[in-house]
């Protein structure tokens, strides 16, 4: 993760501000602007096979959870920051930051692909980050390179229970919101690249 030239820390409505009106995204740490990397298009095609199976499941079993994309920013209050990350399931009905239809700040599954230059950040920094939301019961961290997967599941309020899936006739159970999906789906056609 790459921080912008040193500046005054900005304040949460001035990122906000700046960000509404950006054509890139930043992600905004205690006051600092973080460059949001791009992804390649195995990195977007595998958050969309991710968003795309979870929805099948979740609508196949009639769960009213809402999914959605790298579009939505997670407010983390505990540290002041904003995160985007790759996908989200956000508890029944989402809560918002203020009178913002950006940002939630009740996600419940979060997602994240993770590239050569995303993931230490991704396994820790970021991920104890947003273990501070009391909503947030499961992480998700994809290898962009392989059908792997890093999975931790909240148990009670100050512990995780960590696991890892490998290959491509692996399930990946995702207890948070009830549903199972199958890797060969979430790294459907990535072989290609």
């Amino acid at each position: 993760m790459t921080t912008l030239a040193p500046t005054l820390p900005l304040s949460i409505e001035e990122y906000l501000e700046m960000e509404s009106r950006s054509r890139v995204k930043h992600h905004y740490n205690r006051g600092q602007l973080e460059n949001m990397p791009g992804g390649t298009l195995k990195h977007n095609m595998i958050s969309s096979n991710v968003i795309t199976a979870i929805n099948i499941a979740l609508k196949t079993m009639r769960k009213p959870y809402l999914v959605s994309n790298s579009d939505t920013k997670i407010w983390i209050p505990a540290i002041k920051s904003f995160y985007y990350p790759d996908a989200v399931v956000i508890c029944e009905v989402p809560e918002y930051y203020g009178n913002r239809k950006d940002v939630i700040i009740n996600p419940l599954l979060i997602v994240e692909v993770a590239s050569p230059a995303t993931e230490n950040f991704d396994r820790s920094g970021k991920f104890l980050d947003y273990a501070t939301i009391d909503t947030f019961k499961e992480y998700l961290l994809l290898d962009q390179d392989q059908p792997y997967a890093r999975q931790s599941q909240r148990v009670n309020s100050d512990t995780w229970q960590m696991s890892t899936i490998q290959g491509m006739d692996q399930y990946l159970e995702l207890k948070s919101i009830g549903c199972l999906l199958s890797m060969q789906d979430v790294y459907d056609k990535t072989d290609m690249l």
